[in-house]
């Protein structure tokens, strides 16, 4: 068995190695698609109704850059973990990056994708505007601790919306109940997203984990094993291409430049690159396991 292992690591160690350089590449295009959102850097702000008219896409690269960063600087995170040889932390900083990317998947898949390939442009509006009213909901209970009550939150949205229609001369609509948006809720336009938040969330994030139980079930005993070494590659392995998937959803966003079909052309070819490159990486590696797992038998 020793030999076995020591004759299929450098597979795995490849693959861990691999992905790690893909996630790093795959941020650096979510840095400049962020940069691209902003103006010198600097997110520009709505200060008029003249600013709006004249630009209506403000709001939608605010939101999008905003979330691009905050997934940006918990990826670096995430590569900082694997350095140090930490899954349990690597795992509690990509929960966040999952709730990033699936809400940049969701906001612009109903601007852009489901209008016109997947449904009519009233229910993507409609699907928007549920989630920014339960997104609002679940804020503002939790800001305030409940001081703010459930009634008073329904009338402010429902007049938000009623505004809203009546400045582009539609009919309001009607006042639906409150729901609230969670975590988990975000990382749901994801493939695979829901499920693997609840396995971070559970074995990472609360205390359903157990710590003397297999490294990829939040377990600290062992960090050391070519095993380990499998594990820390097929969290990475994920993480990329939900990172680039969300960086090809973003670059659906309309910036200033008119560059807008390069940036596309760009992410996409990263998405289908990593998706390549990962495949190849990790059928090496799942190989390499297999082997030693029917010699462990044996």
């Amino acid at each position: 068995m020793p030999n076995a292992a020591r004759l299929n690591a450098p597979d795995v160690a490849r693959y861990r190695v691999g992905v790690a350089s893909l996630l790093t590449q795959s941020i650096q295009m979510t840095g400049e698609l962020e940069w691209r959102f902003s103006v010198d850097g600097e997110l520009r702000e709505v200060s008029s109704q003249s600013d709006l008219e004249a630009d209506p896409a403000i709001p939608l690269r605010a939101e999008c850059a905003l979330l691009l960063r905050k997934a940006r600087l918990h990826s670096d995170a995430v590569l900082r973990a694997n350095a140090a040889n930490n899954l349990h932390s690597l795992a509690v900083q990509m929960r966040p990056v999952l709730e990033c990317a699936g809400q940049v998947v969701f906001i612009l898949d109903n601007h852009f994708v489901a209008p016109r390939l997947k449904t009519d442009p009233e229910q993507a509006v409609r699907a928007l505007g549920d989630r920014i009213n339960a997104d609002y909901f679940d804020t503002i209970i939790r800001a305030t601790k409940g001081k703010v009550g459930h009634d008073e939150l329904l009338a402010t949205i429902s007049e938000s919306e009623r505004a809203a229609a009546e400045s582009v001369g539609m009919r309001a609509p009607e006042r639906r109940r409150g729901r609230s948006l969670k975590q988990a809720d975000k990382a749901a336009s994801l493939k695979g997203g829901e499920g693997w938040y609840a396995h971070l969330s559970n074995c990472f994030c609360h205390e359903e984990g157990n710590l003397r139980g297999p490294t990829w079930r939040g377990g600290v005993k062992s960090m050391n094993t070519w095993q380990d070494e499998f594990y820390f590659a097929g969290f990475m392995d994920y993480l990329v291409e939900q990172v680039n998937t969300m960086n090809a959803y973003a670059a659906l966003c309309p910036a200033a430049g008119g560059d807008g079909q390069k940036w596309i052309a760009a992410t996409l070819e990263r998405l289908n690159e990593g998706r390549e490159i990962a495949a190849g990486l990790r059928n090496a590696a799942v190989s390499a396991f297999v082997d030693v797992n029917a010699q462990t038998a044996d």
